[in-house]
Parts: structure tokens; sequence; C-alpha cells
């Protein structure tokens, strides 16, 4: 037992060495993406600019108000914040109160159905959300974007059911409620369980040294999307046995 466990440590740092050159990586516009060394607005102000500065995906914080409708969010205790509410700590407002604020005193805030609209009438970017993935909620708020769609699923559960919807991309993320099960059956193991396979997993750059995230990433073939990177020098290839596997990054500031 123990020799075997020698020879797959050996085997893992074999395969992480050598390993320099980054394939191209898709970038995501990080929280609406960053306007005014602003970070998180989820605006329209800031998704206007990352449209014009040639993103193709753009990604959303998404939270429920008080009178359960879905708007851009990050967090309700960000909110307050940057709308002049911090005292009221991370309570949810209601739509009409969300609605009548400015973001940072001049930034629109947005609700599910502006950010539908937006996306529909611009189909050349795609739209990747965050912090909801409830597929009944998106297929309600998103009925015509499936195929534009990248989803952060908190659950095997979700996963599995919005790839069976036909979503463009699902992510599995590193925050599952359920992830070191769901990563033993359903990456390490999966032809011996039912589902598909999770072939796309959200990182963030820290969680790379993890060792048992290294350890999955000697044994198993998967896609990273990876947050949150400003500079490519963050990305520390050496702790790859594939550096290739990381195919999409969020950020704040990389242009395209």
């Amino acid at each position: 037992m123990r020799r075997s466990i020698f020879i797959l440590l050996a085997l893992f740092l074999v395969a992480c060495s050598g390993r320099e050159e980054l394939s191209p990586i898709e970038l995501i516009a990080h929280g609406g993406g960053g306007i005014e060394s602003h970070r998180y607005t989820n605006s329209l102000e800031a998704i206007k600019k990352s449209v014009a500065n040639g993103y193709r995906y753009i990604e959303i914080d998404f939270s429920i108000t008080s009178d359960s409708i879905m708007v851009a969010a990050h967090d309700w205790e960000l909110f307050n914040k940057i709308t002049g509410f911090e005292h009221k700590g991370d309570t949810a407002p209601t739509f009409a109160d969300f609605s009548s604020r400015r973001i940072l005193g001049k930034y629109t805030p947005l609700s599910a159905a502006d950010i539908n609209e937006i996306f529909e009438n611009d189909t050349t970017i795609y739209l990747v959300t965050d912090k909801i993935s409830s597929p009944e909620l998106l297929a309600r708020n998103f009925p015509h974007l499936k195929k534009r769609t990248l989803v952060e699923a908190f659950s095997y559960e979700d996963y599995a059911e919005l790839r069976s919807q036909g979503y463009y991309r699902v992510f599995y993320s590193c925050m599952a409620t359920d992830l070191n099960e769901s990563l033993v059956k359903h990456l390490l193991l999966h032809p011996f369980f039912r589902g598909p396979k999770i072939d796309w997993i959200t990182m963030y750059v820290g969680g790379l040294d993890n060792m048992a995230f290294r350890i999955i990433d000697a044994l198993a073939t998967f896609n990273i999307a990876l947050f949150t990177v400003n500079n490519y020098t963050e990305i520390p290839c050496n702790k790859f046995h594939d550096v290739d596997r990381v195919k999409m990054i969020y950020t704040d500031d990389i242009k395209p």
C-alpha cells in the first residue's frame, strides 16, 4: 500500500513538471466587468463597457429580493453598502426599493428581466451566472437563452439537470454543497454512477494548493474556469497535471 502511494505521488510530480505555456483562454467579465476601478457592480453601465471592450462572456451575480424577484446583485450586504444603505446590513430590499437605487451614486441596477432583454438583443454575447443555479428559476427568467448561458451549479443535482436541459455550458462549483462526494462519484468514478461526468469545475486560484484537488488533478480529466485572475502571472502553471485544462478565467481587468 505504501509503495503504491509513493508511485502515485511520483507520477503526479512528473506530470506537473515541464509545463510552461498556456493555450488560448476565454475571458469572463467578472460581476458584469470592471468599470472606473469599481468591481462587482453588476450594473448596466459595466455590461455595456465590457461588451464594448470585446468580452463575449459576461458574468452576473444573482440574488432574490424580499418579494421574490430575481435581480443582479452579488449579495445584499454589498448592494446595500454601495447604494448608500449600509445600515440595512444584509437585509434584502423589495424590488421597488432595489430598482429605485443607484450603485455608487451613478450606475443602474438590473433585474433578471432587464438582463434577459440585453442578451436577447445582442446574440454575440453569452450570459455566465453566479450565486443561483436553480434550473426552475433560470428557465423561468431566461427561457430563450439556454444556448448562450453558462451556469455555475452549486449542487450535483442542479448540474445534472442543467446539463439535461441543454445549457451551453455547466460548471460544477468548487463551493458546491456536495463537493467531495460528487467529485469522487461523478469525476473519479463516473462510470459506476448514474448521471453525467463532471467535465467543468470552477476553481479559485488559492484552491490549487489544496492537496485533495492536486490528487484529483493528477487522476482525472476535466476543464477549469478559474477565478479571479487579473494578471496571467497569477496562474501557477507548474501546479497543473495539464495546464491546458484551464479554458476560461474570470477577470476584472484583463482585456480581450
